[in-house]
Order: C-alpha cells, then sequence, then structure tokens
C-alpha cells in the first residue's frame, strides 16, 4: 500500500488519563501547545490524519483531529516508539473542559521515599519548585510508605539506594493500586536503576537528580497517559 493510501486511512485512538491533573499537565506541556506524543507502536505513517479520543476522569471523552507529523520506530535511540500529532485547531469543547478542571483542582499529590532526612527535605524542595503547590508526602520507611500508596497519589518518588528491597517493595505496590501510581526511581547505580525498572518504576534517574533532570521525569511520569489504544 502507498503512503497517499495510508493517509486516507482513517485512524482512531483512545487515549486515558489516570487523573484529572495527569490530563492538565498533558495539556499544559502539550496540547496547549497544539501536539501531543502517543507512545504506541502501531504502523501509522507521517500524513495520515488521526482522530484521538480522550478519556478523561470526571469529565468524560473529548474528540479532537489532528495530522501525524512524525514518528519514531523502535529501533530509535531517541525515546520509545510512537507519533507526534499535531492539530490544526483544538475542539471547542476542550476549552470548557480545561476550564471546568481548573475550577475544581485540588494540586498534584506527590508521595516522597527517601530513609535519608536530610534528602527527604532537599528533594521535597526541589519538588515544590517545580510542580508549585504540590503537596509532598514524606516518609523515611518503606513500609509506611507502601500504606501511603493509594489511588490518591499521583506520583511516587522512591529513593532506591539506602535500602534497595524496602524501595523495591514499594515500586512493586505502586504498580498493584488500581490504577497504578506511575512513579520515578532514583538510583546511583546502572544495576540499582535496572532492578527499579523491573518492579516497575516509569522512569528512572540518577541519585542525587540535578533539577533539569527531574524537572523533565517528573513532567513526563506526571502527563503520560494511563492507556493507548
Amino acid at each position: 500500500m502507498s503512503e497517499r493510501e495510508h493517509q486516507r486511512i482513517p485512524y482512531g485512538v483512545e487515549v486515558e488519563f489516570r487523573t484529572a491533573s495527569s490530563f492538565l499537565v498533558a495539556y499544559s506541556v502539550n496540547l496547549s501547545r497544539g501536539g501531543i506524543f502517543l507512545e504506541t507502536e502501531a504502523d501509522i505513517p507521517s500524513g495520515a490524519e488521526m482522530t484521538l479520543r480522550l478519556a478523561v476522569p470526571s469529565i468524560g471523552t473529548v474528540t479532537l483531529t489532528g495530522m501525524v507529523a512524525w514518528r519514531r520506530g523502535r529501533e530509535s535511540l531517541d525515546g520509545p516508539p510512537g507519533v507526534g500529532l499535531e492539530f490544526v485547531e483544538l475542539a471547542p469543547e476542550l476549552g470548557a473542559v480545561i476550564d471546568r478542571l481548573i475550577a475544581g483542582y485540588e494540586g498534584i499529590s506527590v508521595l516522597l521515599l527517601s530513609p535519608d532526612r536530610v534528602d527527604r527535605t532537599s528533594l521535597t524542595r526541589v519538588i515544590r519548585s517545580i510542580l508549585g503547590t504540590a503537596d509532598v508526602v514524606s516518609a523515611g520507611d518503606a513500609r509506611v510508605a507502601e500504606t501511603l500508596l493509594t489511588g490518591d497519589i499521583d506520583l511516587a518518588v522512591i529513593d532506591v539506594d539506602a535500602d534497595p528491597e524496602g524501595a523495591l517493595g514499594a515500586l512493586r505496590q505502586a504498580k498493584a493500586v488500581a490504577p497504578p501510581v506511575p512513579a520515578i526511581a532514583l538510583a546511583s547505580t546502572k544495576k540499582l536503576r535496572e532492578h527499579a525498572r523491573a518492579a516497575g518504576a516509569d522512569e528512572v534517574a540518577s541519585n542525587p537528580p540535578s533539577f533539569g533532570e527531574l524537572q523533565v521525569l517528573l513532567v513526563r511520569a506526571l502527563g503520560r497517559p494511563l492507556s493507548v489504544r
């Protein structure tokens, strides 16, 4: 099938967000600028028209139409496979949805697990400087962190170095919540970062992370959809 024939095929994708906060982050980073990246291995060519259905908790579904501007294959070293979708114009109802969500917005809740008190204080300060009014709930013990990992938490940031087994257990608990809580693991060695990935970490970073590195990962983890199908 030719590229031109591919472009005539109507593509439809539903993107489900875990929370309203997750959708607002994705909107502020991507949609408000007229585009969004969708992580998918589907063979969708550049130039194809796509209907995007956004499923947002407490709001319902918003439908947008855009065009695939670029695509990235599985073999790429620049990031996960997927397509970059551009919108000519956003649907009028999206503005009303954003207004409703902002009116009822209660902020982002972050769980921080770090056994060292000084590290907890430092990381809390950095997270709040990146996410503004984020409510950072800190725990110095993995067992306490596991009890705090509920559906009310928007994101977990977990220091793996001091207590690897406890931290990995907390990561597994984050994935056991329904729907799973996105988690960032901080680890000083490649081996610990690999273990964190295996335990379910969505993102891994060096420990301590640079401000820029943590900023990128916080926004990426918060704005990542729950599913793309």
